[in-house]
């Protein structure tokens, strides 16, 4: 198989300074990028294709900017593409046509992938080939070129059995250490030229999650801040006066709590700790079922704020 390398250094990319650019710059994930490696310095020396990989883990842990450090070692294109947004074999079937040798083709969400989507990507992760129905000559099989596909999705369970199995690499994102977390700070403080004394990274990591793209949220309405208080975006200066009225100005809780994740919580105090009933609360909040499960629980139960039954949600104390 003849890959057609690529100078990556050239590809126009809006987040070329954003995103970690290489496994050195990604914070944390060591045994996922161990094994990566290995997989790529493997491919490059067989010259040819690197196995699938399925990602799975929360948004916002990095799954979008690894797949772009693979394909960028590999020395390859990446089509960027989310499972929703095919409805049609034929949508699919175009973009598997358009791979070059040895590409790397990123489906984020795939679990949203409709069954007869998955059907043909079956058959290209397996054989790399599509199958054609033509009016006069019955089902054809048409070749691709061999390609890498990396898979993303934030609801392993409601991927299928036959998809996943198709992954020769399959990785859960886990957790990161605080260390790492204070890493990925210095990162975004630097990237947004904020300046800042050592200590307050720490400070700054007990209001924030640890997750990487809801740190460079902070950081970016940090910066926001600044400019604002300063009225202009030279010599951006944070120090722990500085620290204390942002947090005040936010309303940010210990953990990275919002004041909706206070609301929350301040319901279940109202009946003594509960349990209540999830739709009282999503009415109480006026926000629906799914938002509150999807977009506020998930950090009350990482904190161990609460605890959740299909129904009924009681407070930890």
């Amino acid at each position: 198989m003849q890959i057609k390398k690529i100078d990556t250094t050239k590809i126009e990319d809006d987040t070329k300074f954003f995103r970690p650019m290489n496994f050195e710059d990604f914070v944390g994930q060591e045994e996922i990028k161990k094994i990566l490696k290995a997989g790529i310095q493997s491919a490059q020396k067989r010259e040819s294709f690197l196995g699938h990989i399925l990602f799975s883990g929360e948004s916002g842990y990095g799954k979008t900017t690894l797949a772009q450090i693979i394909a960028r070692n590999l020395w390859v294109n990446i089509k960027i593409i989310t499972g929703y947004a095919i409805t049609k074999p034929a949508e699919m079937i175009s973009i598997l046509n358009s791979l070059e040798a040895g590409d790397v083709l990123f489906i984020d969400e795939i679990h949203r992938l409709r069954p007869n989507l998955e059907e043909v990507l079956y058959i290209a992760m397996e054989d790399f080939m599509i199958d054609m129905v033509l009016p006069e000559w019955g089902n054809v099989r048409i070749p691709l070129n061999k390609f890498t596909l990396v898979g993303a999705t934030t609801k392993l369970e409601s991927l299928s059995l036959p998809l996943k199995n198709r992954f020769v690499y399959k990785f859960h994102f886990v957790d990161y250490e605080e260390t790492e977390k204070m890493r990925i700070i210095e990162r975004y403080l630097k990237f947004y030229d904020i300046g800042f004394e050592k200590n307050i990274v720490s400070e700054i990591s007990a209001n924030i999650i640890s997750v990487p793209r809801e740190i460079n949220n902070f950081c970016f309405k940090l910066r926001d801040y600044l400019i604002c208080k300063w009225a202009k975006q030279n010599n951006l200066l944070l120090d722990k006066e500085i620290r204390e009225e942002f947090r005040e100005w936010a309303k940010l809780i210990d953990g990275g709590l919002t004041h909706v994740h206070q609301k929350y919580i301040e319901i279940l105090q109202e009946v003594g700790g509960g349990p209540v009933w999830l739709k009282t609360i999503s009415l109480r909040l006026g926000m629906n079922e799914a938002a509150v499960e999807d977009d506020i629980e998930p950090l009350l139960l990482k904190l161990g704020k609460i605890e959740k039954s299909s129904r009924w949600r009681t407070l930890i104390k």
